[in-house]
């Protein structure tokens, strides 16, 4: 089997896994993407002459601690980053790479993206002529990945009605904590102090964020204990609308506030979500900033298009963190070799900054674009 078919069907069935409980715990009998990817790899490996995993608790074995790039597959070259995993060693969760790939696959791309809810709420506020409940569903969305079932039933009132008819697509995202986040001991569930999504407990008592950004800042902080019976339990949002739209989110208001100090207007998804901000400049340019936070340059690479051409830009800018290019030298490179498109531009955070200040004409050379966000600490590097 070719192993770029291959790969996302593992990928596909690790997602599925983690849906239905513990990847690490999966039982007979499986689900159909998962039998499925097992026999592939099965088949795979046999025509390969590589000794194949002997059940789909050894695949999961496999995605949890044997890099991609050992697999006995073949694989076009840098299509993943070296010693990459599928599964988190310590959670057994999908790794932000698994959920590249299983997007990557058409037939699972609606299940295992944000996409599908995100076009619903479009949707709805286009037909409304309401861009101003998707704003607050995408705010609630990046500031709120955790609500109680209290605070999920009574949101709609408690913002005035801004979010329009959105209200009961809040039950479909938000949905009950999975018992592997609970701390049983305290019968208490943990967020993080920075992303604000739920911590994993970990052996010895250490938590575990989700977040790549979050763990590359070092020890975990803890925010908000949610007792896991109180105001009727606690609803977490679904991984992908956390890693799609969440974590980008984050970033994109972080960069709003940073290109609006400098003279810029901006305004936040626009077009009900189009693309991530419109950034316009005194001269008349106008910029379509997308937040891409992607493990995979070549991934990345094949999704290279511009947005809809409405509401209108002169230039597309895809903004990657400064983190992953230092941790990945080649990422630039492998993007290009893999893009179909010339647009978007790719930059980081801070190239973003210099060439607004550029088309602003208030350049200094010597600013450090240090972040306001809390703690102090800086923007390129954070995300």
């Amino acid at each position: 089997m070719d192993g770029v078919l291959l790969l996302r069907s593992v990928a596909t069935a690790m997602v599925r896994l983690s849906e239905v409980g513990d990847p690490g715990t999966a039982t007979l009998p499986y689900p159909d993407e998962a039998q499925r990817a097992l026999n592939n790899t099965v088949l795979t490996c046999l025509l390969l002459k590589a000794r194949p995993p002997e059940s789909l608790p050894e695949l999961v074995e496999w995605a949890a601690h044997r890099p991609v790039d050992r697999w006995p597959v073949r694989l076009p070259p840098d299509v993943v980053p070296p010693e990459s995993l599928l599964l988190d060693e310590a959670t057994r969760q999908p790794t932000q790479l698994c959920y590249e790939w299983a997007v990557d696959a058409e037939d699972s791309a609606a299940r295992h993206s944000e996409q599908r809810y995100m076009a619903i709420a479009s949707r709805r506020c286009r037909e409304e002529d309401y861009p101003e409940a998707y704003r607050a569903f995408r705010l609630l969305l990046v500031r709120r990945p955790v609500l109680t079932h209290r605070e999920l039933t009574t949101l709609p009132a408690a913002v005035d009605g801004d979010l329009g008819s959105l209200g009961d697509l809040l039950y479909d995202v938000y949905q009950p904590a999975p018992a592997g986040y609970l701390d049983w001991e305290r019968r208490s569930y943990t967020s993080c102090a920075r992303c604000h999504t739920l911590l994993h407990p970990m052996a010895g008592g250490a938590l575990w964020c989700e977040q790549r950004r979050c763990r590359d800042l070092g020890t975990v902080r803890r925010g908000r204990e949610y007792q896991a019976d109180d105001d009727g339990g606690v609803q977490l949002l679904l991984r992908p609308l956390r890693q799609w739209v969440s974590a980008p989110g984050v970033l994109e208001m972080r960069l709003a506030r940073q290109l609006t100090g400098i003279g810029a207007d901006v305004e936040l998804w626009p077009g009900f979500g189009a693309y991530g901000m419109r950034v316009r400049c005194p001269d008349g340019t106008t910029l379509a900033v997308d937040h891409k936070d992607w493990a995979s340059p070549a991934l990345l690479g094949r999704r290279a298009a511009p947005p809809p051409p409405d509401p209108p830009y002169d230039r597309c800018v895809w903004v990657m963190p400064a983190a992953r290019l230092r941790d990945h030298p080649d990422f630039r490179a492998t993007f290009e070799r893999y893009r179909s498109s010339a647009s978007p531009e790719l930059m980081t955070d801070r190239e973003l900054l210099r060439t607004a200040r550029q088309l602003i004409g208030t350049v200094d050379p010597d600013h450090r674009y240090a972040d306001t966000a809390r703690d102090g600490e800086a923007m390129e590097g954070l995300f």
